[in-house]
């Protein structure tokens, strides 16, 4: 009569080390992808938003008040982590809401990623910007 190895339960033990070997870094990364797909979705939604914010204000001080409340509002919408986003307005004429004239908004954000330190760079920086038209037919 021979004697043979019994194995029973191998099988689990093998699955589960697999599987923690595999599903944890692959957690990882897709918590991290999206966080900068979220990061992304508010930088573009805020870029528009201020922009139309600005072209429909009355002047250019109320206008850059607009856009940056329009884009820090958006901003909340999206982030539960309330980092701070960054607003640039740039104009293509001067005074910027000239009829005629392009207003443009740049939203910037850094991302911070839950990588581990072995993977290098722990942070990413979102850009997203909208140009809009000032009308030309504003009234002054």
């Amino acid at each position: 009569m021979r004697r043979t190895k019994v194995e029973d339960g191998n099988v689990i033990v093998e699955f589960i080390g697999i599987t923690v070997a595999l599903l944890v870094p692959l957690s990882i990364i897709a918590n991290s992808s999206i966080l900068v797909a979220n990061a992304y979705l508010a930088t573009d939604v805020s870029a528009r938003t201020a922009a139309r914010a600005f072209v429909v204000s009355s002047s250019d001080a109320s206008g850059s008040r607009a856009a940056n409340s329009a884009a820090g509002l958006v901003a909340q919408d999206f982030d539960s982590q309330n980092s701070v986003m960054n607003t640039k307005i740039s104009c293509s004429k001067n005074p910027c809401l000239s009829p005629g004239g392009f207003v443009t908004v740049r939203v910037s954000k850094k991302v911070n990623l839950n990588l581990p330190r072995a993977l290098g760079s722990r942070s990413v920086v979102v850009t997203s910007q909208h140009t809009s038209v000032v009308d030309e037919f504003r009234s002054p």
